[in-house]
This record gives structure tokens, sequence and C-alpha cells, in this order.
């Protein structure tokens, strides 16, 4: 399972750099979001799938998945078949652009994206384990929730792509990227606070919660994407993917000692404490990329 979870982690760092070089900044969100609907649909038709032995499937589907990318080896166009029609850089770009990782570490913009992101995935996390062995333990069926949760994500995906590239033009790039991904993310905790009040209406909820949750890991995973510059684009996404994966390992043993304790009444003033501290961290208003000063030799 880890090396899946490692082959399929490597593959998505290049696969976003591959979509900003095929578009630009009024289509790369709308773009970049079709791109991420692939997981949401894979968790959509995988109910479809559970009479079916499991290996089955992993080996259909990972033949499957050899097979077109070999077909995308042959047939995509990479940066290189293109880099003829883009001007050179600068060679004092290029200096400007030598960051190592521990420049990347000490970035305030890099850390602010990654904690608020941190939040996103973590609620991915309770969303699939937590709340069906809550809704069980309260005698209602999960399914409803889950399946309407991933209808939910890929709606969610897809509206936040198209809403950032048209917001984009009339509020701009790092604006209309800090509204929706403050919005999206404080909207799937109150929304996940009324889930474990009320899991009567937990299928009705969950198609909002999905909406707002996968909405908010878009955002977030778009804005980390493109929080470097294009030589450290990959590296700079790697490392806040990695820092936002500590939410997804919060949501496991850590968060289990706390329900242990204080059964589920802890989400409620989990996700409140967090949604304080992502409206305290957001009005700080960061930037939402890194920037550095291009170092020119002087003029003797």
């Amino acid at each position: 399972m880890a090396m899946i979870g490692g082959i399929q982690g490597a593959g998505w760092v290049p696969a976003t750099k591959l979509i900003a070089t095929w578009f630009d900044d009024r289509s790369y969100a709308t773009m970049f979001s079709i791109l991420g609907c692939g997981t949401t649909f894979a968790g959509l038709i995988l109910p479809l799938l559970k009479t079916s032995y499991w290996r089955t499937i992993e080996f259909n589907s990972g033949f499957f998945v050899l097979f077109f990318a070999l077909i995308c080896k042959k047939w995509i166009i990479t940066e290189d078949a293109i880099r003829k029609d883009v001007k050179p850089m600068k060679k004092t770009e290029l200096e400007a652009e030598k960051v190592t990782i521990k420049t990347i570490a000490k970035s305030s913009v890099i850390w602010h994206i990654a904690f608020i992101y941190f939040f996103s995935m973590e609620m991915r996390t309770i969303c699939e384990t937590w709340v069906p062995l809550f809704l069980s333990e309260k005698k209602v069926s999960a399914d409803g929730f889950q399946f309407l949760y991933e209808v939910g994500g890929i709606i969610g995906i897809m509206t936040s792509g198209v809403l950032l590239d048209r917001l984009s033009d009339s509020l701009g790039v790092d604006s209309s990227r800090r509204i929706l991904g403050v919005l999206f993310t404080t909207a799937m905790m109150f929304l996940s606070i009324a889930l474990f009040k009320f899991e009567q209406y937990s299928s009705v909820l969950g198609i909002f919660i999905g909406f707002f949750v996968n909405g908010s890991i878009n955002i977030w995973c778009l804005v980390g994407s493109q929080a470097g510059t294009k030589s450290i684009a990959g590296t700079v996404s790697a490392f806040i993917s990695f820092i936002a994966s500590v939410g997804a390992i919060f949501a496991g043993s850590p968060l289990a000692y706390l329900i242990d304790i204080f059964s589920y009444e802890a989400f409620t003033v989990l996700f409140v404490t967090q949604i304080i501290l992502v409206l305290t961290i957001s009005s700080l208003r960061v930037p939402l990329k890194m920037e550095f000063v291009t170092k020119e030799k002087k003029s003797s």
C-alpha cells in the first residue's frame, strides 16, 4: 500500500505542472479541477464494485492505467515539445529561482497555504472514516451519506474551479482564491458540526459537505501548485502537500484519542477552534505566491 501511495503521489505533481504548461491563469483553475475529479469519480463508482474481489479490481485498474500511461507517453504534448515557442529565461532570472528546500521551509507563504490545506485534508479523512462509524453507532445507514458525499465532491471540485476562473477577472487571482478558499473551508466545518448534531439528516448534509470539502481541497491544492515560480513549482507543491497530509494523520490515532475521552462532542470544539484559526490566519493576508528578488551584478 505504501508503494501504491508513493507512486500515486509522485504522479500528481508532474500532472499539475503539465496542466500549468498547457493553460494560462484564465483557464488553469477549471482544467486543474477536471484533473482533480478523477479521484472523486473513482470514489463514486467504488460502491458499485464492492461485491467484486479487491485483488481483481486492483489488478484490472492497474493494468488499465499502465496501458493508458503508455498511450500518453506516445501522444501527449510535453513542455519540451513546445519549448521552442517559449522565450529563453535571462540568466538573472534563473539565478533568482535557485531556491533550496531551506528557503522553501522558511517561507511564510508556504506555511500559510499548508496550514489551511491541513484542515481540508483532515476533514476528508474524518468524512471517509469517522462519519460512517458515527452513523453506524447511531443506527443510521452511511450508504446515503457516502454516495451523496462523492456526488457533492465532483460538483464542488468543478464549481470551485469555474468560480476561480470567473472571479479572477474581477477580483484578481490571489483575492479570488483567498476568498473562495476561506469560504469553502469554513463552510465545510460548519456543516460538519451540524452533521454530528443532526445525524438523521446525514444524506442531505452529505452532498453539501462533499461539495465544500472537495472544493476546499481543490482550491488549496491549486494554490499550492502555483505558489512557487515555474522552475520550483514541483518542489513547492510537494512540500505543501507533505505538510498538509499531516492533517490526515491527525484525523487518525490522535483524533481517536480525543474521541475516546470526550466522545463525538470533541468534533464541535475542534471545528469551532479551526474556524477561528482559519479566519485569523487569512486576516493576515499573507501572499499566495513566493517572491524572489533578482540579484543583478552591479556595473563597475
